[in-house]
């Protein structure tokens, strides 16, 4: 199996991300807001949106916002089949990876609260960095944080 982490800039990568965002992190019932396609924080100076691909199957997204030595990881999804089979921990790998690449000590993430476990299992741990995020999308999330560089 052949994987790789690629941030998000042609349009076929584009349509891929929406529509795993779409089928799982905005599924019906699970939020009241719209998934907007055109979102301007996905092409916000020092954001980078990234799909997970295996063999040139698109199976996870995330997008990494920088912010100095702090990056914050957004919209993490695995696609239906591949969830829960070991996608989530080579997608939060390959974003650790990339985030120290570019300079980044800790990484923050607002989780949803089935997804507490992985992220505890992960390395990560609970902690409140900006209560200011837990509106709208946010809402009901568990921030969470990791130092990936000392």
């Amino acid at each position: 199996m052949s994987y790789e982490l690629r941030a998000v800039t042609i349009p076929d990568d584009w349509r891929a991300m929406h529509d795993i965002r779409q089928k799982v992190l905005f599924a019906p019932g699970r939020h009241s807001i719209s998934y907007d396609e055109n979102h301007p924080d996905d092409r916000a100076d020092g954001n980078t949106p990234f799909l997970l691909f295996e063999n040139e199957e698109p199976l996870g997204v995330a997008r990494l916002d920088e912010r100095g030595e702090t990056g914050i990881v957004r919209l993490v999804a695995i696609v239906q089949h591949k969830q829960r089979k070991g996608y989530g921990l080579r997608l939060n790998n390959f974003i650790e990876a990339e985030a120290k690449r570019r300079g980044v000590r800790i990484l923050r993430v607002n989780a949803a609260p089935d997804a507490v476990g992985f992220y505890l299992k992960a390395g990560w741990s609970e902690k409140l960095w900006d209560p200011t995020e837990l509106v709208g999308l946010g809402q009901g999330a568990i921030q969470m944080e990791k130092v990936i560089c000392e």
